[in-house]
């Protein structure tokens, strides 16, 4: 795949908004911006995206200096609007980004899925650091330009799938490694969501656009439709165009521990089960199956995950009398099982409670770094140079994206396919089509 075609053909169409001369030397290739390190004071951070999951992501940066604020939805943003007047405001990123270029050390990209990779692309462009909401993008083709992005323009990058930091994630990872469990061959993950609605029929009942939201910047790079109810605040997560479902809003989370601890890079192939949905509607539930190859002295491993209605089978581990988790994880190796019964592997233990208990006293050490001040500071660390880089950078974030994506677009196509991920490419052409998408210019 051409990915410098392709990211120029991108920032064509998000510079087809603005004036010819905003984008005078950026896709050409002619100028590679760096990011550069801020040791001696706080960092200037723009937003973008203040309402819902970006009121916390804004607060979570009060610390240092933000210098701009961007939401499509001046009502929604407003509660962080007031909460920062010093903050220029806008309701365009390429404006505020273009405007505030120099002012602007990092970024922050809290939008609905499909809006993640434009500011993310453009930010970086301008050698700014990011932080990108999980799942950092909308196709598998996205998270893989982002990625090699980040490594040509220097920056430092973090997705927010926050239980990457914790220290549940870093014990599955040492357990697994030590050999607690032995070798793994069969992983089941699962959510309870969606907790939104899905399964559903698109939207005919057209309303007015709140005189507060600028609908046609809301849709982005999707297409053109008109605003109905159905649609905001938190419903677009159900409708392929701006969400990935289930799988999308909690695989970068839940699947995030297993990913890491059995070095799962690609898969070679995937299969989806769909229940209900539709090809604009994600469904009501859904199993995805991957298969992942030997990968150096770990065996082949086939990992399963399972969302809304399509509940994973109970663990003949787990006793009588526990309750099956809501979300969760399940490794079942050749010498026993870890199962975790969060989203974000707070509590991995092995099961039965009799093998856990066995088990306390000969823990393996603790071999990992620690994150000890949160997701968002490390990130902030790794600007001021304190740290290497972040726990989920794009290296790490880009790969679990893409997984999680590619099971998406086998969702989506209800399909199974053979996946390359040299070339991006699968065989088969309906999953084919959702490996990349187009760009409407607004």
């Amino acid at each position: 795949m051409d990915f410098d075609f392709t990211r120029r053909q991108f920032l064509a169409t998000i510079g087809a908004g603005l004036a010819s001369s905003a984008l005078p030397s950026l896709g050409d290739g002619s100028v590679v911006r760096k990011g550069h390190l801020v040791t001696d004071r706080k960092i200037n951070i723009a937003c973008i995206g203040c309402g819902g999951k970006g009121e916390s992501d804004v607060g979570a940066m009060s610390g240092e200096n933000i210098v701009g604020l961007c939401d499509v939805d001046f009502n929604r943003g407003a509660p962080q609007f007031q909460a920062h007047p010093e903050a220029a405001i806008f309701r365009d990123w390429r404006e505020m980004l273009l405007c505030l270029d120099e002012q602007i050390d990092a970024v922050v990209v809290s939008t609905p899925d499909h809006m993640h990779f434009p500011p993310a692309m453009l930010a970086m462009e301008l050698g700014k650091h990011v932080y990108v909401q999980k799942p950092m993008a909308h196709t598998v083709t996205e998270a893989r330009i982002l990625r090699e992005q980040a490594r040509l323009h220097n920056v430092v990058t973090q997705m927010g799938n926050q239980g990457h930091s914790n220290e549940g994630t870093r014990l599955l990872k040492e357990w697994v490694e030590a050999g607690v469990i032995g070798e793994v061959r069969e992983v089941h993950i699962w959510t309870n969501r969606p907790i939104w609605a899905q399964d559903r029929e698109v939207p005919t009942d057209i309303r007015p656009v709140p005189p507060t939201l600028d609908w046609n910047r809301w849709l982005g790079v999707a297409e053109w439709r008109p605003y109905c109810h159905g649609y905001l605040p938190g419903e677009w997560r159900g409708w392929w165009d701006f969400g990935t479902g289930a799988l999308g809003d909690m695989g970068c989370h839940t699947m995030d521990a297993t990913f890491w601890a059995l070095n799962l890079g690609a898969p070679t192939r995937v299969s989806a089960h769909v229940e209900g949905g539709s090809e604009q509607s994600c469904p009501k539930g859904s199993i995805v199956t991957y298969e992942f190859p030997a990968r150096g002295k770990l065996p082949p491993v086939v990992v399963k995950w399972h969302d809304g209605c399509c509940r994973p089978p109970r663990p003949a581990q787990l006793e009588e009398g526990i309750e099956m988790p809501e979300s969760g994880q399940l490794l079942f190796g050749s010498k026993g099982t870890i199962m975790d019964g969060t989203d974000y592997c707070e509590n991995p233990h092995l099961i039965p409670r009799s093998a856990n208990r066995a088990f306390r006293a000969h823990r393996p050490p603790k071999t990992l770094p620690r994150i000890p001040n949160g997701h968002d500071q490390n990130w902030l660390d790794a600007i001021r140079g304190k740290i290497a880089a972040p726990c989920s950078n794009f290296e790490h974030a880009g790969p679990l994206a893409e997984m999680v994506l590619l099971g998406a677009a086998a969702v989506r196509a209800r399909a199974s396919f053979n996946w390359n991920t040299e070339t991006l490419t699968c065989d088969n052409p309906v999953a084919q089509r959702y490996i990349d998408k187009t760009y409407r210019a607004f």
